[in-house]
């Protein structure tokens, strides 16, 4: 029982640690969702502007380097004052976790598995690292550690699995099914592109050729819909998405061209119709369209499409089952190649799981099961390491 408390630490600061790296592999992954769905919590604080410290680096990124260090130290802390740096740090990073776990309620509106995991890994981190500092401030020994050879590779090997682990399952991640909605759009033997857009936003004018592009490169075996979603912040951009909706299907792509390249003075409900009818069709027909209930209702179809589908920022694209977050043509590529190669090999998420609490069950039963005399470096120990 005298371990215990330094046990627990260096067990919440490894979940802290996984938890953290399948973040940062989440962050990275502009496609496949590696460990959360696009409809998911996770996704939904991603997409928040409190998942960057100050707008730059993402929080992710920061709490893998912090907890890895703070468990570093607890490989090498040994006296009174080293375990009071350790909670020093710790409890600052607890005191942190409270705060998000706030946000994820209050502010944000979604909790996040993989957050909740670090926040509250960071709390249990921080109430044991000061049990650890009271208790060496009282008797340096009982908190002591062996420092044999065994004990010191399994902890090792447990932080280092809790970095690559989730590395590797997030390089293949068993893709979920596209929800019905984009399922329904689908055409058999093509990959169906589902293309969410506002016609004034920089980066989907962007990403228009690039699509063109991909369309050009598969021909018959691509298929792209374009769903409407004008952003508030874009005048132009619903006056454009009625005008395109009321375009008939054979002509939607010469008015996209048209409406993307468009200036702002032209996206008005007075100069859509004008503009689409360089398409060759009815200026006339076309305004009185978008006036219709018909064609106003098919464009808030889409919107809720978007929000039903945990939609944060353009584009959006889903690529068959795949998804493609913001303007990433790269990605699109890639997931087009990987809907037409068919399935590969996918890790289920409980094996990691396996994997991970193994490890780390390991080293802990290690420490625990090591002989008294040794725990404190006064018995026999001819394996024990150098003291730090």
């Amino acid at each position: 029982m005298r371990t215990l408390p330094v046990v627990l630490l260096r067990l919440a600061l490894l979940v802290a640690i996984a938890a953290s790296a399948a973040l940062v592999v989440e962050y990275n992954n502009a496609g496949d969702p590696a460990f959360c769905g696009v409809t998911s919590g996770c996704f939904a604080v991603r997409m928040s502007p409190w998942s960057r410290l100050f707008g730059l680096a993402p929080l992710p990124s920061i709490g893998l380097a912090a907890y890895a260090a703070l468990f570093g130290l607890t490989l090498v802390a040994r006296r009174k004052l080293q375990h009071a740096v350790v909670a020093s740090l710790a409890v600052p990073g607890g005191l942190f976790a409270v705060f998000l776990l706030w946000l994820q309620k209050n502010e944000i509106g979604a909790f996040c598995p993989w957050c909740v995991a670090v926040d509250v890994s960071a709390i249990v981190a921080a109430f044991t690292s000061v049990w650890v500092a009271l208790r060496a401030w009282n008797d340096e020994g009982s908190v002591l550690l062996s420092q044999r050879r065994p004990v010191v590779f399994s902890w090792v090997t447990a932080a280092m699995l809790a970095v690559l682990v989730p590395f590797v399952w997030g390089r293949y991640p068993v893709v979920p099914p596209a929800p019905a909605a984009i399922q329904a759009e689908q055409v058999p033997g093509k990959v169906t592109i589902v293309a969410f857009t506002d016609f004034e936003c920089p980066f989907c004018r962007r990403m228009h050729p690039a699509l063109h592009g991909i369309i050009e490169l598969y021909l018959d075996r691509v298929k792209l819909v374009r769903k409407m979603m004008p952003l508030g912040g874009h005048p132009g951009a619903e006056p454009a998405a009625l005008g395109y909706l009321c375009a008939p299907l054979d002509k939607r792509e010469p008015v996209a061209d048209l409406l993307y390249a468009a200036g702002p003075e032209e996206l008005t409900r007075e100069g859509v119709p004008a503009l689409v009818a360089k398409a060759g069709l009815s200026a006339d027909a076309v305004a009185a369209c978008m006036k219709s209930p018909q064609t106003v209702a098919a464009l808030e179809r889409d919107k809720k499409l978007f929000e039903d589908l945990g939609g944060r920022g353009l584009p959006f694209t889903f690529v068959g089952r795949r998804v493609v977050l913001g303007f990433n043509p790269v990605r699109v590529d890639e997931a087009m190649q990987q809907e037409l190669g068919g399935d590969r090999l996918a890790l289920p998420l409980w094996g990691m799981f396996v994997v991970l609490g193994m490890a780390f069950l390991a080293a802990a039963l290690v420490t625990l099961m090591t002989p008294m005399g040794d725990l404190d470096g006064t018995g026999p120990d001819k394996e024990r390491l150098p003291p730090v």
